[in-house]
């Protein structure tokens, strides 16, 4: 089973919980995240998300299964407070524990990872897919401000959302 991980910052858009992006900005956002998840879908492959409740990941999911994508599975830190958090209603759930195993539980479900932003469970998710079953991180350049620093050793991509279709392909030949 080929599986993409697609991560992205979880904040509430919709309460105002990215206050670096303005209305218009938000609206670009979603524009391409649908544009994204439409690509994603088109490919025909399994993907892993963690969507917070009102968050632009949750939308990127809903989005994905809108154009008929195949399946979400979504990590959940079952022994935890979830509920509050997480929307656990677009997929099927992998249980990871607790919160602090979400992580290492992403990068053992997943094949390849694709970042779609920023966010402090990024950097984490980003930082282990290093020492556990290492994979290259393709980052997408038009949901990031900046490009982490070459020194941290990791397999990083930045790319563009229009190669993102030929990036599929050839990964999942």
């Amino acid at each position: 089973m080929f599986v993409l991980k697609l991560i992205h910052e979880n904040r509430n858009y919709r309460t105002n919980r990215t206050p670096q992006l303005n209305r218009k900005e938000l609206e670009d956002r979603e524009s391409k995240l649908s544009l994204v998840a439409k690509i994603f879908a088109e490919s025909e492959h399994e993907i892993i998300l963690t969507p917070d409740k009102g968050s632009l990941l949750e939308f990127f999911g809903k989005e994905f299964l809108k154009f008929g994508g195949k399946k979400i599975y979504e990590i959940v830190p079952m022994d935890d407070d979830y509920e509050s958090y997480l929307n656990i209603d677009l997929g099927e759930v992998i249980s990871c524990g607790k919160w602090p195993l979400q992580p290492s539980k992403f990068n053992e479900e997943c094949d390849v990872m694709f970042c779609l932003g920023y966010g402090g469970m990024v950097m984490a998710e980003i930082g282990f897919s290093g020492y556990y079953n290492p994979k290259t991180i393709y980052i997408i350049k038009e949901f990031i401000s900046a490009e982490l620093p070459e020194d941290i050793g990791l397999r990083l991509e930045y790319i563009k959302i229009q190669e993102l279709k030929k990036i599929i392909e050839n990964i999942s030949s």
